[in-house]
């Protein structure tokens, strides 16, 4: 069965990014055996595409974007054809500015949106998070929605709320979101039909500045994992799964070795939970940590160069034996075979223009 893999890209310069030089959506092919992606085509009519979402059971794609003349992002539906080329099927306001992440619901009914909200001009729409139904026909109407009110204590990022990324517990029953603006874990319960209620006793602060980013859930959704970007930390938590509640149970410091900061982006679990790895931009790795099974507890299993500047965004190949890493401002898409937590390689380097999200599925 082919595996195909998906790259958004920055289309247009703005002011939170370097330099844009994408071309939209790419759809590739990529080889197990090789450990090598050949492009297929491109969709030059998608601008900004900064998170992508696979459906496999629906063969859909789903990709977070701009569209000029609104006044908020989108989120729009396609199908992946038998070559990899994509179809729009239709598109849907995601009722907030900057989108920035999407997450099925475990029955592949709903997609769960976060608003970044970067810059939100006035009388524009603010919200933090949405839910769309899924349809036969693509994205049904926003049945979620919800809006974060707050600020950290780093004035030049935590000046609002900034949702940064949700994704569903295993069950379905609740909603995680990392919201790096609150310095908070917010929760919510997850109806069927996409409704959020609040449940602000589920959720967890993390240390005051720390801007949680980004968050994983293992196979057996009794452990999670976030991510933070302004105090480079890893945090692991035990998750009761009747109540939803986290205990944390490690927070592993990532350290600066040299002048370049460390600003974590995405975060990573193997499918076996055994290992967890994070982007670091800005001193432009990868960092591997294993975790204990019983404690929680993490321990780095190395750093190595992530192939090019700025990386944004990763997936693992269907078998686990690769990871691909989309190096934003290197302009470029790097594979890495993996062993036990791991990097070796690279085995490829391939030109993408400023590629923000990458996705990969067989079919």
């Amino acid at each position: 069965m082919p595996i195909f893999a998906f790259t958004g890209s920055l289309t247009r310069p703005a002011p939170n990014y370097r330099e844009a030089h994408g071309r939209g959506i790419t759809s590739l092919r990529f080889g197990e055996a090789s450990g090598r992606l050949s492009s297929i085509t491109e969709r030059g009519d998608v601008d900004d595409a900064s998170w992508l979402t696979i459906d496999k059971a629906r063969r859909r794609l789903y990709a977070i974007c701009e569209v000029d003349g609104t006044d908020q992002s989108w989120v729009i539906a396609f199908s992946i054809g038998p070559d990899g080329e994509l179809s729009e099927l239709n598109r849907q306001p995601t009722g907030g500015q900057t989108a920035c992440h999407a997450s099925l619901s475990p029955n592949g009914r709903l997609l769960l949106v976060a608003n970044y909200n970067a810059v939100v001009p006035d009388g524009a729409p603010d919200g933090s998070v949405a839910v769309f139904p899924l349809t036969e026909t693509g994205l049904g109407a926003r049945t979620g929605f919800a809006r974060h009110e707050g600020s950290g204590p780093n004035a030049s990022r935590q000046e609002r709320a900034h949702a940064h990324c949700i994704i569903p517990s295993r069950d379905g029953r609740f909603a995680y979101v990392a919201d790096l603006g609150l310095d908070r874990i917010v929760v919510y319960a997850l109806g069927s039909d996409g409704a959020l209620t609040p449940r602000p006793e589920r959720g967890f602060s993390v240390p005051p500045g720390t801007g949680p980013r980004h968050l994983a859930f293992d196979a057996t959704g009794r452990r999670l994992f976030a991510v933070s970007e302004l105090i480079a930390t890893v945090f692991s938590f035990a998750l009761d799964s009747a109540s939803g509640v986290l205990e944390q149970q490690d927070a592993f410091a990532i350290p600066q070795l040299g002048e370049p900061i460390v600003q974590p982006a995405g975060l990573l679990l193997t499918g076996d939970g055994r290992f967890l790895f994070a982007e670091l931009r800005e001193c432009n790795e990868i960092i591997g940590l294993a975790v204990d099974p019983a404690s929680g507890k993490l321990r780095q299993t190395g750093r190595w160069p992530s192939g090019g500047a700025t990386p944004r965004d990763f997936a693992f190949s269907p078998d686990g034996r690769y990871l691909l890493v989309a190096n934003q401002d290197g302009d470029r898409l790097t594979v890495f075979p993996i062993s036990e937590g791991v990097l070796t390689g690279p085995s490829q380097n391939l030109a993408i223009g400023t590629p923000m999200a990458i996705a990969l599925a067989e079919f």
